[in-house]
């Protein structure tokens, strides 16, 4: 057998083998080339648990230190402005809260939102608030959650927070009416009730009643009687009084049947730091420390003795000090030959008679309510310019002589140049309209009020004033007038008293008019109030703070 038989036949036997050996390879490689890929499709306990946990480390972030956290942008847009807007809340709340606790502590902060600012302190009251020196309290018989409730009260609180807050001197409380029974009972004859106010110092009280804080008159255009207010004027009145070193004392003579009603001007002095007694001195003495005597339109004639206590008074020198007498006339009255001859001593006289005024520009709805004019001869050292002082059925008073005696006389009102007067005593009776047909030729001007004054040296080598004065029209301290902003009676009378007592330009002294209190004395309406103060205060602002702190928020957390 050749050689390549012999290969070819060595081929032949190899071949099976061969052949049968890759294909037994193959078939036992193939599940192991194909293991993985069941595993990764069907992975099952703890083993695909493991494999998932190595996963997600693989695709963790890795691990940061907390001043890398500080540092990352993460913390600072989004942790730093959720902080940021928790803080602008709290912050929105405690200015809400500050500004309320400031509001009751401050009360000058608080807008006043009255038309005319009632609820703020005048320029009078201020003048009085800042002179008191002595420790004063201000006593309110109200709650003061029922005075705060109460729309008139409110100026109560208001007024009275503000003079407390002005002065460290000035104290205020709220007090439960019915928790105060032995106060009420200490002061209750001088008007102390729930509502009234008392002011007290060591040297006297005053009590404020709720009519005088709101009185109540007459409407000078619609004639309905109306309320007024008069708080700022009442509070500073009673501070003034309750305050001051020497109060003068204003003496009304009872003892000759007088004809008018003098407790409006009472009223007005009390609340113009006067004291007011009343005396008959027919039988009485007349009080220590009076400085005016007044006789409100004396029915009956004075008598010898009467005069001659008058005398003495007036020309005592043992106490230097102003004082006078004041004697109110009307037309009705009857004659009265001894008060008329003493009243001649001083330069005056008084016939019964009426003044009248052709002109309707110088009178008020009737020919006899006469719109007065005050005299240049006496300056009464007021502040007030006194317009349309009205001086209704004026008996006119007759100036005898210009110096005489030591005694200078002085017309304090007169009437214009068309006036005239009628004479009671020899014509008919009068309407109370006047007659239109009688209209004398006479006319001119007419005293309406006046006044003598002498000066006297005192045991000290001091001087003071002595005077006597005449008044026309007793209807000229009525307070349908003094208690009317729309005239001046009010503002002159008190100014006169303090004139003859010495007192002008005290800084005790206080002249308030009330005003009247209507429905629209808030210069907003309540619907505008309503919408400011919840809607826009209470709700829209705080809602906008919060909205805009959570837009903020979800901003600045996506950063």
């Amino acid at each position: 057998m050749n050689e390549n038989e012999k290969k070819n036949a060595a081929q032949a036997e190899e071949t099976p083998e061969t052949k049968e050996a890759p294909e037994a390879a193959a078939q036992q490689e193939e599940p192991a080339v194909q293991e993985p890929e069941a595993a990764q499709a069907e992975p099952a306990g703890a083993d695909a648990k493991k494999d998932k946990k190595n996963k997600d480390k693989k695709n963790a972030r890795p691990h940061k230190s907390l001043r890398e956290e500080l540092r990352s942008e993460k913390f600072k847009h989004g942790t730093m402005s959720t902080a940021l807007t928790a803080i602008f809340i709290v912050a929105v709340i405690l200015v809400n809260v500050i500004v309320g606790v400031l509001g009751e502590r401050f009360p000058s902060i608080n807008l006043d939102m009255t038309s005319d600012s009632d609820n703020s302190l005048s320029e009078e009251a201020i003048e009085v608030v800042d002179t008191v020196d002595e420790p004063t309290e201000i006593l309110v018989m109200l709650a003061r959650e029922d005075a705060e409730a109460d729309s008139n009260y409110q100026k109560v609180v208001s007024i009275s927070t503000r003079m407390a807050e002005r002065n460290s001197n000035i104290t205020v409380q709220f007090l439960d009416p019915d928790t105060e029974p032995a106060l009420l009972s200490e002061y209750g004859g001088d008007g102390l009730t729930s509502g009234a106010v008392l002011v007290r110092t060591d040297k006297r009280y005053r009590v404020v009643t709720s009519s005088d804080l709101f009185p109540v008159g007459q409407n000078q255009s619609t004639y309905e009687y109306v309320q007024y207010t008069d708080v700022n004027g009442a509070l500073a009145s009673a501070l003034s009084a309750v305050n001051a070193d020497v109060m003068p004392v204003v003496a009304f003579d009872t003892g000759h049947s007088e004809m008018l009603d003098i407790s409006s001007y009472k009223e007005l002095l009390q609340n113009n730091n006067f004291d007011t007694v009343d005396v008959n001195i027919m039988t009485d003495e007349i009080p220590e420390g009076t400085q005016i005597l007044v006789f409100p339109v004396p029915a009956t004639d004075l008598s010898e003795e009467e005069v001659a206590k008058i005398n003495d008074y007036l020309n005592d020198t043992s106490v230097t000090r102003n004082r006078s007498v004041m004697f109110l006339y009307h037309p009705t009255q009857s004659e009265m030959p001894v008060l008329n001859s003493y009243l001649g001593e001083w330069g005056m006289s008084v016939t019964p008679a009426i003044v009248y005024e052709k002109e309707s520009t110088n009178y008020m709805q009737s020919p006899s309510t006469l719109l007065a004019t005050v005299s240049e001869d006496v300056d009464l050292e007021g502040e007030s310019a006194y317009s349309y002082i009205v001086s209704p059925t004026t008996n006119p008073i007759s100036i005898l002589w210009d110096a005489r005696n030591s005694v200078s006389v002085y017309p304090l009102l007169t009437s214009s140049e068309t006036s005239y007067v009628y004479n009671v005593t020899e014509g008919s009776t009068l309407t109370e309209e006047g007659d239109p047909d009688r209209d004398p030729d006479a006319t001119g001007v007419q005293n309406l009020a006046a006044i003598g004054v002498k000066s006297v040296r005192g045991d000290d080598g001091d001087y003071f004033n002595a005077s006597v004065l005449a008044i026309g029209s007793p209807f000229l301290f009525d307070g349908y007038f003094t208690g009317a902003s729309t005239f001046g009676n009010g503002a002159y009378v008190t100014d006169l008293a303090k004139y003859v007592t010495g007192t002008t330009g005290s800084s005790t002294a206080v002249y308030s008019t009330p005003k009247q209190l209507v429905t629209n004395d808030i210069a907003m309406s309540g619907s505008q109030i309503m919408v400011l103060g919840l809607l826009v205060f209470t709700i829209l602002i705080p809602l906008a703070f919060v909205i805009s702190g959570i837009v903020v928020f979800i901003r600045r957390r996506h950063l």
